[in-house]
């Protein structure tokens, strides 16, 4: 017995050894999460490494700003500042944050950019990060990307994140707090060994998913059961007391210093359209509320449906279902062009 833990133990050692010379993924030293700390952003200055799989696809590295997020600038107080807020598509893992619609954006309309998004975030979590991005930062301009589930998420705590809970008849924003992170997580998050097992091959998530990549072809069955699962709580009642909640504490957000926000209506997820090509989301009805509501809203859908019609390539699939580069500069000029319509940005549609 003696000398097969030994083996164990040397093998586990030299794997630590040799993944250090590959392109394993840190994470980002996310910090705690509660009512001093506000929002989930990784550690000021940390250098990252993010690579996906067991082969490192997508690897990229550099250095969190001054506030912890994946961004080629610093955060500074600006009331010309534009906050760009969102999920897994602002954070953007997978390409280089100069790539960034957030990036294009702030090079195009010639302002400081701020990308202020986490993996797994809701619109909960948005109108936290909108009240933080207006206090800390006076930006006057908060863009808020709107993806599939992010109300019906909403809905469902989680750590470090926000959520929208009944109270007395109403709703009520609700956090979960993230503590702050202990020696022992602190001292196993440096070994390569447990960041390519817990990172790269993602072992928790994938175990229970049959270890099954995501599939690069149009007509891939998708089983409708497993999918309405994945979206939440569902049920339409809470849906528009939640949608009132959040229109009216983004026009609060608008009110407190003058500052607009602004929803920009993302294309649906391929897994969906499988489904049904014409079904209708959550964020497409909460847009609609927001704009009867008096919200600007820009939706990206024509404008991505026209380069997937000629033939343009806007995902990773089937490594990862995230936008690519040229879709983030599709969103960004798509953006920068209705900005520029409406004279939020004078002179971005001459951006090309």
């Amino acid at each position: 017995m003696l000398p097969l833990l030994v083996g164990f133990f040397m093998a586990a050692v030299l794997c630590e050894l040799l993944l250090h010379a590959f392109p394993v993924s840190t994470g980002y030293n996310f910090g705690a999460v509660d009512s001093r700390r506000p929002i989930v952003h990784g550690g000021p200055h940390f250098r990252y490494t993010y690579s996906k799989d067991w082969n490192f696809h997508l690897a990229n590295s550099g250095i969190l700003n001054n506030y912890g997020f994946r961004s080629p600038v610093d955060y500074h107080a600006d009331a010309r500042s534009l906050a760009v807020i969102g999920n897994s598509y602002v954070q953007a893992d997978g390409i280089e944050p100069s790539e960034t619609m957030p990036s294009r954006l702030g090079v195009m309309l010639q302002r400081p950019a701020y990308a202020i998004g986490a993996d797994g975030a809701t619109l909960a979590d948005y109108l936290a990060a909108a009240r933080w991005a207006e206090y800390t930062f006076d930006s006057r301009t908060l863009l808020v990307l709107l993806t599939t589930g992010d109300l019906n998420h909403a809905c469902g705590p989680r750590l470090g994140g926000y959520y929208l809970a009944p109270s007395g008849g109403t709703v009520a924003l609700a956090l979960v707090d993230r503590p702050v992170q202990s020696p022992f997580k602190a001292l196993i998050n440096r070994s390569m060994l447990f960041r390519y097992v817990y990172d790269n091959l993602r072992a928790a998530a994938n175990w229970s998913n049959g270890w099954q990549r995501a599939n690069d072809r149009d007509d891939t069955p998708v089983d409708p059961d497993k999918l309405a699962g994945l979206l939440g709580c569902t049920d339409r009642k809470f849906a528009l007391a939640a949608t009132t909640f959040l229109l009216r504490s983004f026009h609060e957000v608008e009110n407190r210093r003058g500052a607009r926000v602004i929803f920009v209506l993302a294309p649906g997820y391929r897994r969906e359209q499988l489904i049904d090509a014409g079904g209708v989301r959550d964020v497409d009805l909460l847009a609609r509320d927001a704009e009867a509501d008096g919200f600007r809203v820009i939706p990206l859908r024509e404008s991505f449906s026209d380069a997937l019609q000629a033939g343009v390539r806007l995902d990773f699939l089937p490594i990862d279902a995230h936008w690519n580069t040229t879709a983030h500069a599709i969103a960004a000029r798509t953006v920068a062009s209705a900005l520029a319509a409406d004279g939020t940005a004078p002179g971005a549609d001459q951006v090309h």
